[in-house]
């Protein structure tokens, strides 16, 4: 009989999860999970799972390719399990080829997992939080909302490269500009200009304004909007390069 064995926090089963089981499967008799309960405790750069330690080995259960489960914390935890855990074999993702990992002191059988899928739990979380986020494409460019609240907005803006906004006042709203990369130039009521990474520009409330990208890179900078109302549309145009009067 055939004993094998994979560590992981398992955070947000997704399609690339449920072939790696599957394969596993395929190789051995016996499937051990060990389960680490918070990657983050000990590598801050990693993610912190979503999910508790109960609902994921329910998760893991559920899907009827693991015999047992076997909660860790920290690697040392993880060395020692895999020390007396008589393996046979141990599953990696192939992305570990060549690189150092616990347990690669010991002489359990290496089988690589397939991971062409492109699938990971990053990619799983990275996806969804893109999903809730709002972004509007214009045609100088685009911007996302960061923050949107009653009392503030935020939103980070990118300008292409020759393109501009709408010459622009708010009745309702003053705004706070800082460009994080490039040269911004800014046209306020009726005076031209500019602004580097790292400085700001205050927009007053009812000031005619304009962003203008007049360099070869795309230009970004982060807008914070304080006021009584956000809405798109508190946008008074005076003029517009693309024809819009709304």
């Amino acid at each position: 009989m055939i004993k094998g064995v994979i560590a992981g926090n398992f955070d947000v089963m997704h399609p690339g999860y449920v072939d790696m089981f599957k394969e596993m499967k395929q190789h051995c008799d016996v499937l051990v999970v060990l389960l680490h309960t918070d990657p983050s405790i000990e590598r801050p750069e990693k993610l912190k799972p979503i999910l508790s330690v109960a609902e994921r080995i329910a998760m893991i259960k559920d899907l009827g390719l693991a015999d047992d489960v076997i909660r860790y914390t920290y690697e040392e935890s993880l060395l020692e399990l895999l020390t007396i855990g008589n393996f046979d074999i141990r599953f990696l993702g192939d992305d570990y080829k060549g690189k150092p990992f616990t347990g690669d002191c010991l002489k359990t059988k290496i089988h690589y997992l397939d991971r062409s899928h492109g699938w990971s739990t990053t990619k799983f979380k990275t996806l969804v939080a893109n999903s809730l986020k709002e972004v509007d494409e214009r045609p100088w460019g685009k911007y996302e909302v960061l923050l949107d609240t009653d009392y503030c907005k935020v939103k980070r803006i990118y300008v292409k490269p020759g393109q501009r906004l709408s010459y622009q006042y708010h009745e309702h709203r003053k705004e706070f500009w800082t460009v994080v990369k490039g040269t911004l130039s800014i046209v306020l009521d009726d005076l031209k200009t500019f602004r580097n990474a790292g400085q700001s520009i205050r927009i007053p409330l009812g000031a005619k304004h304009r962003a203008w990208n007049e360099t070869d890179e795309e230009v970004i900078f982060i807008e914070v909007q304080t006021g009584t109302y956000f809405g798109e549309d508190d946008i008074i145009r005076i003029e517009d390069d693309y024809e819009r009067t709304h």
